[in-house]
């Protein structure tokens, strides 16, 4: 089975009748059949209406023509809208109801942000702009002493907000999955690991508490790399 990758579909506004669909639609699946067959599980009164524009791979940190929240992107399903906080990830694989003709998935690049020459992977993290916070700043050498008590507090607001808290799971599943090195953590942060292991650890475990079940977090040791 393909990795599952998130796709920006948009309809021919002049024959779509459901106001859902006239921004477009993001969803998570393992092809373009996939995700179309999940879109048309939200049409109730007809087939889909003719696709005019699909983007594959397309990233959360650039701007998206949308005036509402977010689902959980990371979960294969329709995260705009955001069907797919009421419902979860979807787990049956059923193509039957795409379209037999859509146009081929086009790949959008956005431009990468640049410190110092270099480009900085955390500016790619879903939702980075409301969470740079829990997500960077929070995790910096010079907060371990607090950071016990700053993750009780944002896991409280993850509990309080299930949407704020779905936010931070799709950001940290999205870090997880990017697996970040122990001298690229250490940059943004002043924290340094072990080894690989150990940043991957870290971060399952913080992922875990916040939105999760686990008691505590893991503090790390810090110092130089």
């Amino acid at each position: 089975m393909s990795t599952p990758r998130r796709f920006w579909i948009e309809f021919d506004p002049a024959e779509c009748a459901d106001v859902r669909l006239w921004e477009g639609v993001g969803v998570t699946g393992f092809d373009v059949a996939d995700c179309l067959s999940m879109v048309a599980e939200m049409v109730w009164d007809g087939p889909l209406p003719p696709v005019r524009r699909i983007v594959a791979d397309v990233s959360l940190a650039e701007p998206l023509p949308v005036r509402r929240g977010l689902g959980v992107s990371v979960w294969r399903g329709v995260w705009y809208p955001a069907v797919n906080l009421a419902l979860g990830p979807a787990r049956a694989i059923d193509r039957r109801g795409a379209p037999a003709d859509y146009p081929a998935p086009v790949t959008r690049s956005r431009p990468v942000r640049v410190v110092a020459g270099r480009a900085t992977w955390w500016d790619e993290i879903p939702h980075i702009a409301g969470l740079r916070w829990p997500l960077v700043r929070m995790q910096c050498a010079e907060n371990r002493s607090a950071l016990a008590v700053c993750a009780g507090v944002q896991r409280d607001a993850c509990t309080r907000d299930p949407t704020y808290g779905a936010m931070v799971r799709e950001a940290l599943d999205y870090m997880i999955a990017w697996r970040p090195t122990p001298e690229e953590w250490f940059e943004p942060t002043g924290t340094s690991f072990a080894d690989q292991q150990d940043v991957d650890e870290y971060l399952r475990a913080f992922r875990d508490y916040l939105v999760g079940d686990r008691p505590e977090p893991i503090i790390p040791a810090g110092g130089e790399p």
